[in-house]
């Protein structure tokens, strides 16, 4: 059965993306402001919504690190299985098969996670919720942007080494991630005024992204990827959540803790894998076929987890 809170939640997700594909697919917007969405994206929008969140995140007094880790050891040990069985057994690129391992493993949190979180099982979902939320982005996005500065070097017959490491600590998702903690950490407040605008530009990030990713789609053809599509989808949607599932189940942790746990394991691809491939040039038409698919999947799937959880 298909639950309507998963209904209300994804609805509207796909018609942003509907909207953003009807644009391209007309071409009122060419592939060059496409990928100047993308880039104001992921170079200005989401590094600020990072900032913002990580700047105001409360963190419980006694963190809960047998819960963190239990979700992030899965994800993130998913993300380098596939990573390196993909380098043994598939000829495609290092940025490529980068993206097929992060879309395998990195869930769509903030425009899908949390309000579903938090329609389903309320405030008391708050803590387990955001505890994830803060902690996915500086887990996920080092090793996606190790895996494609080395490829980007290696494509240029660059050194690999230390100008792989300045791209990193220059990297706009780590300074939002880095100077967010900062502020948190410090108890420093910003202006009023400047605080409202990084708020206003962070507040449009997920909207942009999941316009321009429906843009960016018209311009692509699938019928190459989606094989590999549908291996990210059957890894993401369905493999990871078994294995949070599991872990949670050891870890004894209460119900709402638990549900919260597989939930957020269960969310489908997230926007930030094609955020990624566009920034990289690389892997697009996987990763945006790859968020569509399984976001359409994720109906079912999630249908199911909250039906035996809730």
């Amino acid at each position: 059965m298909i639950l309507p809170v998963v209904v209300d939640v994804i609805v509207p997700v796909f018609g942003v993306v509907a909207l953003g594909y009807l644009v391209g697919a007309f071409r009122w917007m060419d592939s060059g402001a496409v990928r100047g969405l993308s880039l104001y994206v992921f170079n200005i929008a989401i590094p600020l919504l990072l900032f913002k969140a990580m700047s105001t995140v409360t963190l419980p007094g006694q963190m809960p690190w047998g819960y963190v880790l239990g979700f992030f050891a899965c994800a993130l040990g998913l993300f380098f299985a596939v990573f390196f069985l993909s380098r043994m057994i598939s000829s495609k690129s290092l940025g490529e098969i980068g993206v097929l391992a992060f879309g395998s493993s990195y869930g769509n949190f903030i425009p899908l996670g949390i309000p579903l979180v938090m329609t389903a099982f309320g405030e008391a979902a708050t803590v387990p919720l955001f505890l994830l939320v803060a902690f996915q982005a500086p887990v996920f996005f080092a090793p996606m942007i190790v895996i494609q500065e080395s490829a980007r070097k290696r494509e240029r017959r660059g050194a690999i080494g230390w100008p792989v490491v300045k791209s990193i600590v220059a990297n706009q998702y780590v300074l939002g991630i880095g100077l967010g903690a900062i502020v948190n950490l410090t108890g420093f407040s910003l202006p009023g005024p400047v605080f409202d605008i990084i708020a206003l530009v962070g507040q449009s990030a997920v909207p942009c992204a999941l316009f321009a990713l429906g843009a960016a789609l018209s311009f692509y053809a699938i019928d190459g990827v989606l094989g590999r599509a549908l291996v990210i989808v059957a890894i993401k949607n369905v493999l990871l959540p078994l294995l949070v599932w599991g872990v949670s189940i050891r870890l004894g942790l209460p119900p709402v803790w638990q549900a919260v746990m597989v939930v957020m394991a269960a969310l489908p691809v997230g926007i930030n894998t094609y955020l990624f491939a566009e920034r990289y040039e690389c892997g697009q038409a996987l990763a945006g076929t790859a968020v569509v698919v399984s976001t359409a999947v994720s109906v079912i799937t999630l249908s199911v987890v909250l039906s035996i959880l809730a």
